[in-house]
């Protein structure tokens, strides 16, 4: 799931900036044959559109997920009292449906409008399971997830039929309740699976300490949060509808050889979206040598400076020297990432998002060896060794782990010390509790 800040600045309820405090989450769908989420943003996004503004829009086209409002302020989306307390989010509907009368309407292409919707209600239980996390909230617990239509029948939303109406014409199996099981599926199902993960700070962080400016690593992550949303197991969302699997599923096949065409898929993947050929040979054939996940975050942050240092010397050496966010993000941009659409809209809203992480970030750089530090890690095998500094060419101290959960006071190289001060182990047998 990829999620793109793109706030409805100009619409009155945005500027009214009413808070609330997050109790539930709603389900929309458009009510009408529009997959492009940018239609409806570039129309709400006015000051004389005063009749509704919700927190997000979900692309029928790719599931790009739009954020439109942040996610605490008051929507106009219910129609009634569930804007009080609900997050509302609309997920656009198939081209290839029409209306005729109300919620009914005809289908011109099943299969084309059955995969739209599919994608939107795939992202919508990823984007659903994050905000479920975010504001402890149990999916499953009566009234916290519900539609239009079922706010409609509690008495605290207006009479729409919506999303249900939506897979019921198109002869989908979802249900409201197969939904709700989704998202607590999806909430147990994530992440921290894989290890290897970073916060924004770590990564931050990480890039400093490789020499660049604070203009040029804002300018980097904001171009990857566009690629990826600064997601390490990010698959690139069209392919998720192509393959038939989602970004977790996708890495763990990867990792586990159940999927062998990696290299020749020509699906992004990854913080920088890698796509060509030889470009993801490099990058599995390094976490191959690592020996971590493909969707390991550190082992990808290591691999791009890599290719910086290697392939892309000059774009290094801006972000070295850079001394503002458009210098060090069109550089990225126009000759590291080098996307079809490299319009000036495009390098706006990335030297947008890398002024996000400027703002962030850049007054009080975290030093890279103490950020996260300490933390907790699962050993799962009985002969881990412990040596006595963080490396194969340290010495073995003569003693194993076992099995069980320990702290981490120090990081290098991959490596880890013990609280106990017996010596270090190597990560890449561990997973973070």
């Amino acid at each position: 799931m990829k999620v793109v800040e793109s706030f409805l600045t100009k619409n009155p309820c945005f500027i009214q900036g009413k808070k609330i405090t997050v109790k539930g989450l709603m389900l929309h769908s458009v009510g009408c044959s529009q997959p492009s989420a940018s239609v409806f943003i570039k129309n709400w996004n006015s000051g004389s559109f005063n009749r509704a503004c919700v927190h997000g829009f979900i692309d029928g086209n790719d599931g790009t997920v739009y954020q439109t409002l942040p996610w605490d302020y008051r929507g106009w989306h219910a129609g009634g009292s569930a804007n009080n307390t609900h997050i509302g989010v609309e997920m656009c509907e198939p081209a290839e449906i029409k209306y005729t009368s109300g919620a009914n309407f005809t289908v011109i292409d099943k299969s084309k409008a059955q995969a739209s919707a599919k994608m939107t209600y795939t992202a919508a239980v990823e984007l659903f399971a994050e905000l479920c996390k975010q504001y402890n909230l149990n999916p499953t617990a009566d009234g916290v997830i519900i539609s239009h239509s079922e706010g409609h029948k509690r008495g605290v939303a207006s009479g729409h039929a919506d999303p249900e109406h939506l897979w019921r014409g198109l002869g989908l199996p979802y249900t409201m309740d197969s939904f709700r099981e989704d998202v607590k599926k999806a909430m147990s199902t994530n992440e921290t699976l894989i290890p290897g993960k970073m916060s924004e700070e770590e990564i931050f962080a990480f890039f400093k300490a490789q020499g660049m400016t604070a203009y040029g690593v804002a300018g980097l992550m904001g171009n990857l949060y566009a690629e990826s949303g600064l997601k390490a197991t990010n698959l690139q969302n069209s392919y998720e509808k192509k393959l038939g699997m989602d970004d977790f599923t996708y890495t763990v096949a990867v990792d586990t050889s159940a999927y062998g065409n990696f290299i020749q898929d020509s699906a992004g993947y990854g913080l920088a979206q890698w796509t060509y050929w030889s470009r993801k040979q490099a990058l599995f054939d390094y976490a191959i040598k690592k020996k971590v996940s493909i969707g390991d975050c550190r082992m990808q942050c290591e691999f791009l400076m890599e290719e910086l240092n290697t392939k892309y010397r000059s774009v290094l050496e801006v972000l070295k020297k850079a001394t503002s966010i458009k210098q060090a993000s069109d550089v990225v941009l126009l000759q590291f990432e080098r996307p079809k659409d490299q319009s000036e809209e495009v390098k706006r809203r990335r030297a947008a998002f890398s002024q996000m992480f400027y703002d962030k970030y850049a007054e009080a750089t975290p030093d890279i060896a103490t950020v996260g530090i300490p933390y907790k890690v699962r050993v799962d095998i009985t002969d881990l060794n412990i040596r006595k500094g963080p490396g194969t060419n340290f010495d073995r101290t003569g003693k194993y782990t076992g099995k069980g959960v320990f702290t981490i006071v120090e990081e290098k190289d991959g490596w880890g010390k013990l609280k106990s001060g017996a010596g270090w182990i190597c990560l890449a047998y561990t997973s973070k509790t």
